[in-house]
């Protein structure tokens, strides 16, 4: 009886000690992050990889724009302003994706959004 207390006195002991050493749970949030894709060519697309269910607002933050440009075409059609851009990505649901050209005063580049 004196052995059986011993080895459960002993057992109680390391489990205690197990538990005060051992390290808590970290829980680790991911957030997103922005990829920037910076090229000297001009004929290579920034692509833009977004969740089904956005809005067209959504959809238009995630395309940066500089201080001097603005959205040319949409799809092939050209635009003549912001607000005709917007109706453009805006008007039909279920896309799969959008093609953009942005255009600059003496250059061009083009941004492709992937709806999936």
């Amino acid at each position: 009886m004196l052995v059986f207390r011993s080895v459960a006195l002993g057992l109680l002991g390391a489990i205690a000690w197990l538990l005060a050493t051992h390290a808590s749970p970290v829980t680790r949030i991911q957030h997103e992050r922005e990829l920037v894709a910076v090229s000297g060519n001009a004929a290579v697309p920034t692509i833009i990889d977004v969740a089904p269910g956005l809005s067209a607002t959504q959809i238009a933050q995630l395309v940066r724009l500089g201080p001097d440009e603005r959205v040319t075409s949409v799809d092939d059609h050209a635009v003549t302003g912001n607000l005709d851009a917007g109706t453009v990505i805006g008007a039909p649901a279920g896309r799969r994706f959008l093609d953009l050209t942005i255009g600059r005063a003496n250059s061009e580049r083009r941004v492709l959004v992937l709806i999936h």
